[in-house]
This record gives C-alpha cells, sequence and structure tokens, in this order.
C-alpha cells in the first residue's frame, strides 16, 4: 500500500523536474528569429576572458550591502523595464529604449560594486526574457553590464577625492561617470561585434558616440538618485524613480498604440494594393478586348498580336529596358494596329493590291488608332508606339516622318519585331522564311529602315526562344501581362548602348 502511494508521489516529482528543466531550456534558449550565433575560437575566448575579468573583480569588491531594501526596489525596477524595453526607429535602425539606463548609475553610486552586480544581473536577466537571445548573450551582457558600472564607481569616487566640492562638482563628477560607463560597455561589445560580424572595431564602436550626449545625462541625473538616498535614506531613491517609471509606462503604451496603428495602415496598404491589382489587369482586360475586336475583323495573321508582343519583349529587354516601362511597350505593341478598326473591310480585305488612294486611307489607321487612345493617361505611352511604329530610321516612314532617335525606342523595338513576324509567317500572298533568311533581311535595312541596335538586339536573341514564339497561334490573353514577365529577374544583361 506504500508502495503504491510513493509511486505518483516520485512522478510528480520527477513531472516537477522536467518541467523545471524544460522552462530554464526555454529561458536559456533563442527565440527564433533572432540571428544565431557563430561560436567561433576566438568568440568563445572573447567572452569567455570578459566573463573571467568581471568574476575577478566582483570576487575583490563587491560586499553585502547595508540597506538592502533600497537596493531590491532599484532592481525590481530595472528588471521590470528592462522587461518592457521599447523598440523605436533610429535613421532606419532598430534601436532599443529602456529606462534602465537612468537607474543603472544611481544603483552603483549609492551601492557600489553590490549595485553593479545586482543592477546587471536584472538588467541581463529583463533583457533574456524580453528577447530571448540565449545563454551566449545573457553571460557576455552580465558581465559587461557589471563592468561598465564599476568603472562609473570607481571613475566617480576616484573624482570624489579631488578637493572640489559642490553641486556643479557631484554634477560634473556624475557625467564623467556616465561617459565611463559608455566607453567600457561600447568598447567590449565592440570588439565582441568585430569578432562576430568581421568588421572593423572602429566601425563599431563610432556608433557609440552618437549616445554619448545620452550618457552625461544620465550620469548628471544618477547623482540625483544619491543625494535622494543620503537625504532620505533606501525609499528617498523612490522620488527620482517615479518620474523615469512614468516615463517607460508612457513609452510602453505609445509603442503599443504606434504598432496597432502601424498593422492597421499595413491592412489598408494591402487593400490598396489588392485594388490596385485589380484595376491594372482590368486595364490588361480592356486592352486584350480590343485586340479581339480587330482580330474578330482581320483573320490574315492569326496569333500575331501575342508574338509580337513577345518578340518585342525580348528585343526591349535587350535595349535595357525594363519594369513598368516594359509593360507599356508591351501594352503599345499589343494595340500597334488598333487604328485599323476604322479602315473600311473593302481595303483591309482586299485580296488584290492596294492603290495609292488605298494606301493613304490604310495609312491612316496609325493616326486613328493613335487618337483612339489619346484622352487615357495610362497609355500614353502606348499612343506613342502606335503613332510611330511605321516611321523609319532614315526617316522615311509615315505618318511623321521621323528619324533615328526622334522616334520613341520602343517603338524602334517594335518596328524590328513585327517586321520578323510578318516574314515568318505564312500570308496568302507569300510563304514564311527561316529566322535565318529573316535576320539576313533585317542586317540588308540595318540602318536604313531599322535601328541598328534594335536589329543587333534581335540578333542576340537564341533561336530556341523565337522558334517558340514563331508557333504561338493563340489569341492575347492576360497572362501576357503576368508579374513573372516585368520583374527585374526576367531582365537580360544590355548587351548595346541605349540611344539617348
Amino acid at each position: 500500500m506504500e508502495r503504491g502511494l510513493e509511486a505518483p508521489a516520485q512522478r510528480l516529482s520527477s513531472d516537477a523536474v522536467e518541467r523545471l528543466v524544460r522552462r530554464l531550456a526555454e529561458f536559456l534558449g533563442e527565440r527564433p528569429g533572432v540571428a544565431p550565433v557563430e561560436y567561433t575560437r576566438a568568440l568563445v575566448l572573447s567572452v569567455t576572458l570578459v566573463s573571467a575579468a568581471a568574476v575577478a573583480i566582483a570576487v575583490a569588491t563587491v560586499h553585502q550591502p547595508a540597506d538592502s531594501a533600497g537596493l531590491a526596489v532599484l532592481a525590481v525596477a530595472i528588471l521590470a523595464m528592462s522587461v518592457s524595453s521599447v523598440t523605436t526607429l533610429a535613421g532606419g535602425n532598430a534601436v532599443r529604449f529602456s529606462a534602465t539606463a537612468f537607474l543603472h548609475l544611481g544603483l552603483v553610486l549609492i551601492y557600489g560594486p553590490i549595485g553593479a552586480l545586482v543592477g546587471s544581473a536584472a538588467e541581463s536577466t529583463g533583457a533574456a526574457v524580453r528577447f530571448r537571445g540565449g545563454w551566449f548573450r545573457f553571460l557576455f551582457n552580465l558581465a559587461n553590464n557589471f563592468l561598465s558600472d564599476v568603472a562609473a564607481w570607481m571613475v566617480f569616487t576616484r573624482l570624489q577625492r579631488l578637493p572640489v566640492h559642490g553641486v556643479v562638482a557631484d554634477g560634473a563628477f556624475g557625467m564623467a561617470a556616465g561617459l565611463a560607463q559608455l566607453t567600457v560597455n561600447w568598447t567590449l561589445l565592440s570588439g565582441i561585434l568585430a569578432i562576430a560580424t568581421h568588421r572593423s572595431f572602429v566601425s563599431h564602436l563610432r556608433a557609440g558616440l552618437n549616445i554619448t550626449a545620452y550618457n552625461l545625462v544620465y550620469g548628471y541625473a544618477a547623482v540625483g538618485f544619491l543625494g535622494l538616498h543620503q537625504r532620505y535614506g533606501p525609499w528617498g531613491t523612490t522620488f527620482a524613480l517615479a518620474p523615469v517609471a512614468g516615463l517607460q509606462v508612457f513609452l510602453v503604451f505609445l509603442a503599443q498604440r504606434t504598432r496597432t496603428h502601424e498593422e492597421h495602415r499595413n491592412l489598408l496598404l494591402e487593400k490598396v494594393t489588392e485594388q490596385a491589382a485589380t484595376i491594372e489587369r482590368s486595364y490588361d482586360a480592356t486592352l486584350i478586348a480590343l485586340t479581339h475586336a480587330l482580330d474578330a475583323r482581320d483573320k490574315e495573321t492569326e496569333g500575331h498580336s501575342r508574338r509580337v508582343v513577345e518578340y518585342t519583349r525580348l528585343v526591349a529587354i535587350e535595349l535595357g529596358i525594363a519594369g513598368e516601362e516594359l509593360k507599356l511597350l508591351c501594352h503599345g505593341a499589343l494595340l500597334h494596329d488598333i487604328g485599323k478598326i476604322g479602315v473600311p473591310d473593302a481595303i483591309l480585305h482586299k485580296p488584290g493590291k492596294l492603290t495609292e488612294e488605298e494606301w493613304q486611307i490604310m495609312r491612316r489607321h496609325v493616326e486613328m488608332g493613335a487618337r483612339m487612345v489619346e484622352d487615357v493617361d495610362y497609355l500614353a505611352e502606348a499612343r506613342r508606339i502606335i503613332l510611330h511604329h511605321h516611321e523609319r530610321w532614315d526617316g522615311r516612314g509615315y505618318p511623321l516622318g521621323l528619324k533615328s532617335t526622334q522616334i520613341a525606342l520602343g517603338a524602334r523595338a517594335f518596328a524590328v519585331a513585327d517586321a520578323v513576324d510578318a516574314m515568318t509567317q505564312d500570308r496568302p500572298y507569300r510563304r514564311s522564311v527561316s529566322f535565318d533568311e529573316a535576320r539576313e533581311e533585317l542586317a540588308r535595312y540595318r540602318g536604313t529602315q531599322f535601328d541598328p541596335d534594335a536589329v543587333d538586339a534581335f540578333m542576340a536573341l537564341p533561336q530556341e526562344r523565337l522558334l517558340s514564339i514563331a508557333a504561338l497561334r493563340a489569341s492575347a490573353g492576360l497572362d501576357m501581362f503576368s508579374g513573372r514577365n516585368f520583374e527585374p529577374g526576367s531582365r537580360i544583361t544590355p548587351r548595346v548602348a541605349i540611344v539617348a
């Protein structure tokens, strides 16, 4: 019977120990997302030396305090404030702010090394709970904080021995203590960071100069803690502690409100982004619908709109066009012949050769297409492609007789793409030619009909890509304007200079 009663008790004790060990492991372990520590020999040796120095100084200097109550009050305050520290942004970098900086110096000026030890333990424990940086960071932070605080205490006590007294002198001594604390803290921290990140020690140390003024103020304020303690005893420090704690509470609430507003703003931005994407898809769908309307009238070149957009995109990428500019260019390529909707069927579908008068009407499709989209701001760049796509490099094109770089770069890329598709597809009045023959034709008219750079860009395209495009017979679709076709990663490194 007794054995039966003992077994559950043993299991209960074992479970309690297991939970305790698990919680200790969770406390000492690193929080997911914290940059992992690379335990190199140099890093481990450096932290070991810093920790050993802290232990040696603690053994030599730390004594039991005469006033445990005041020490406990300030230690609890440091722990609470460190746990509730606030992360802010300064100059694009995350900065952790905690009002404990006001308390550390006051604690060490009042209690000496024991104050430094208790305050450092409270600060390091709070930071470990708040950020879960792991046991290695905890150990270094404890040693670093202790050595920094002891350095401040040593400077202050040495300066007090000088034959200079008064309020001004005490304030100056406090500021010197604050500066000593900062110097030791950032020197040790910069050394560890330099080893861990393989960056210059000086570059890390320079960052500490940005907060020198803060530590001077902290040291000056710490003298107030000392004065209140000497005047009113252990609980006198609460007079100075109250506004510091109030500041911390204010910052915590402010951070929470800011985080709430930030989350709300992000939700709104997501909705705006989704709506913008929906509107953009609607634009693309409208343009494709216009192209389908044209295809319904002119079935001579099945899949021409899709193929010419793909050719244009590849040539434009070779010329260095990318992103939104590339997409707008493809819109122009898609709509290049939209003005043919206004050309009479008798001319558009005439099987034989057009008369000069009929040619004059046919050529008007360029200007008609440009007028169709001139009131649509979104298609301003596409309008240039529509208006310029029959211009020639030598100035003998229409409707404006532009030449050379007067012609939009996109239109010059499109002219090559359009000619390639016309040559490599069967037409009722002639057979298609191979891409090798098309290249020869482009080379023949390089510098007369076509922009030399645009021709060279086409010549650089791989044969497999060209053949896959030539086989397309489907009508234009929304997939042509998917984001992957216009991402920076889809850009080919330009091999020719862009003509301005």
